[in-house]
């Protein structure tokens, strides 16, 4: 079992992982799997942590309340005044909305729960990230969860002796490692953000530091293990990408790179341990914890003023005032908490965890301070909700296809249309709404994520609604036509992320066949099994004798429409140059287009361009008549949709 020394190497490594994360997150895409640092940070964690418990129960001194004690003088001072600062700079520069969600972050972040907060709402590798200055305070909460958790069970277990600890601290880290795998092809953000599913990493550090794996007793091991961990971090580092299934078992490449380094770093002469010794690498692990607090708020907010995706040049400035901050608040606030020893600490957290939870309630339950925003800065921003009210719940197959569904658009009695595919068809929410108001109502059949296909969906759930959905329009005679809708290139090369700062290519669907075996993203293979599968659902149909009316890819603007039309007057800028050229929109959609165009002519078979609609004079607007079309960077907005009700009302005559 490893003696609870100060390792300068362990500092090498967290600088090491600090500055990964860092680059990551200010958009070099030579790091573009940076974010494999906090994994490196979690195994560090793990190993420490497991010393230094074990150390105090070796000797007989192990206090939980000590322990508790030290944690929060380690992390609280510098994360509540990071609250505080970010608190009041959002005050002045978010918009309503965004601000109230950073009062719920803030409240989450302060009752260490923000992990939790995050899986429900936001993919870590999501464009929406870019407005939440609090999300990097996930890894926080996963470890503070551990440490609340870990020393009472280690505490616990410690009578059975350490090799009976070490068994069970190994099934533990197993099963862990097990769930993760097994979870990520049902829930990925779970798998990301959840503490049971992160606890194998935390485990292999502890399993290092009580000794289970044996000890390096010549250089050249050493050698040879440190120069091997440092690879693997290496090449996770730089090949990962937002589209890497994470965390699963790609996680092991940093975790095992990370023990590697560490088990490695025993033998202090080793030439590689020595190198990751040396000042600046310990200088900058030294203030890593403060680094990685600071970092991700200041590219936010200054990304949320600039409105544009920044510059490398401005990046690389933001990461130079990162570091600069990260030194200030580890040298006037980190040391000096951990050297005021009459501090009442555990009273002094609590009394920070209470005011930051009650400032964030204000915020939220205020809506975010609207008072602060003129009346046209906030209705703009409003649009943010101008969606069908009930598309989460109606995501349901069995409730959209039930007998007098609450999601059908209309009245049911009255239905004669189907609306079939992913959130884009439920993006027509308006223009349905408008044309059941006037004549045929419409049989809502719309699930996020799930391609209108046949024998090829997301996941099995998606295969097996389609199904259902497919039996069910060919079950209702009265169902005379089909309208199918979604965001063809989403399945077919990812999202549009040369378009603007909304756009991020993280957890992104994966389509897959009837048996779950998985195609390559953007592969032949996989485009093919669409465009095969997408044939023989509109096939079905037609031979059925439905009308089927294929709706083409809707713009996407790349910028979350109502915040950023809000940005703009709220500093005084005109609406009138929100747009894009309209040959960037075909130069995004080229293999879409193909797919569609060679679904071939059939006298059922009718096309509708919202190009038409949505790109006048050859520009594809965000904005119409002052409202946003869009109520994000690609989801048509009620009044978008409402742009598409003539060219829907002239394909639903068309045959009749």
């Amino acid at each position: 079992m490893a003696t609870p020394t100060y390792r300068p190497d362990i500092d090498g490594l967290r600088a090491i992982a600090v500055v990964s994360v860092v680059l990551f997150h200010a958009g070099f895409t030579m790091f573009s799997g940076g974010y494999v640092g906090v994994d490196i940070f979690f195994v560090i964690s793990g190993y420490l942590i497991a010393q230094m418990i074990a150390r105090d129960l070796q000797a007989g001194e192990f206090s939980v309340w000590h322990f508790y004690e030290r944690r929060i003088r380690r992390i609280f001072p510098a994360l509540f005044v990071m609250l505080a600062v970010c608190t009041l700079a959002c005050a002045f520069i978010f918009l309503p909305d965004d601000f109230r969600r950073f009062g719920r972050n803030s409240v989450a972040t302060a009752l260490f729960s923000s992990n939790i907060g995050f899986w429900l709402k936001t993919g870590y590798f999501d464009g929406e990230t870019y407005d939440q200055p609090l999300i990097h305070t996930w890894s926080l909460a996963v470890e503070e969860q551990f440490y609340i958790l870990f020393p009472l069970f280690l505490a616990s277990i410690w009578w059975l002796g350490l090799r009976n600890v070490r068994f069970l601290l190994a099934s533990a880290a197993g099963i862990s490692f097990l769930a993760t795998v097994a979870v990520m092809q049902y829930d990925a953000a779970a798998a990301f953000y959840l503490t049971p599913f992160r606890a194998w990493e935390l485990l292999s550090g502890s399993l290092l530091a009580l000794g289970v794996f044996p000890r390096l007793t010549k250089r050249w091991q050493c050698e040879m293990a440190t120069a091997a961990g440092l690879l693997l971090i290496t090449i996770a580092a730089l090949s990962y990408s937002d589209v890497t299934s994470f965390p699963g078992v790609a996680a092991l490449l940093p975790c095992v790179g990370a023990a590697l380094v560490i088990h490695g770093g025993s033998d202090a002469s080793c030439s590689l341990t020595r190198l990751i010794s040396t000042k600046p690498f310990v200088g900058v692990g030294l203030i890593s914890y403060s680094l990685y607090l600071w970092h991700w708020p200041l590219i936010v907010l200054v990304g949320y003023l600039a409105i544009n995706e920044l510059s490398s040049l401005q990046s690389a400035a933001l990461v130079a005032v990162s570091f600069m901050m990260a030194l200030i608040s580890w040298r006037y606030i980190e040391l000096p908490a951990r050297a005021a020893r009459r501090l009442p600490v555990l009273a002094g957290g609590a009394l920070a965890i209470v005011a930051v939870a009650i400032t964030g309630a204000v915020i939220y339950f205020d809506n975010g301070w609207p008072t602060r925003f003129s009346k046209d800065v906030n209705v703009l921003s409003s649009y943010a909700l101008s969606a069908n009210p009930e598309a989460d719940e109606c995501a349901n197959v069995s409730l959209q296809l039930a007998a007098n569904s609450p999601c059908t658009i209309g009245s049911s009695a009255n239905a004669r249309i189907f609306l079939w595919g992913d959130s884009h068809a439920g993006a027509m929410f308006g223009a349905m709404s408008d044309l059941a108001a006037h004549g045929a109502s419409t049989v809502y059949g719309a699930t996020p994520r799930c391609p209108p296909l046949l024998g090829v969906g997301t996941d099995r759930d998606c295969i097996r609604g389609n199904d259902l959905r497919l039996r069910y329009a060919l079950s209702r005679p009265e169902l005379k036509t089909v309208i199918i809708a979604a965001r063809w290139s989403l399945y077919l090369e990812g999202r549009a992320i040369e378009l603007g700062p909304a756009e991020r290519n993280g957890n992104l669907p994966q389509l897959q066949d009837r048996d779950g075996v998985q195609f390559d993203r953007f592969s032949t293979e996989a485009r093919h099994a669409f465009e095969t599968s997408l044939r023989r659902t509109v096939g079905r149909l037609l031979q059925a004798g439905k009308k089927v009316v294929i709706v083409y890819p809707v713009p996407e603007v790349g910028y979350d429409v109502p915040s950023t039309a809000a940005r703009l007057v709220a500093q005084g800028h005109d609406l009138s140059s929100f747009n894009m050229p309209e040959g960037l929109y075909r130069e995004r959609q080229q293999i879409a287009f193909g797919i569609l165009n060679r679904l071939g002519r059939h006298v059922g078979l009718i096309r509708i361009y919202p190009t038409q609609a949505l790109c006048p004079h050859n520009r594809c607007v965000a904005m119409m008549d002052g409202k946003p079309l869009y109520f994000d960077s690609h989801h048509l907005s009620i009044p978008g949709s409402m742009t598409l009700v003539p060219l829907l009302a002239r394909a639903l005559r068309q045959g009749t």
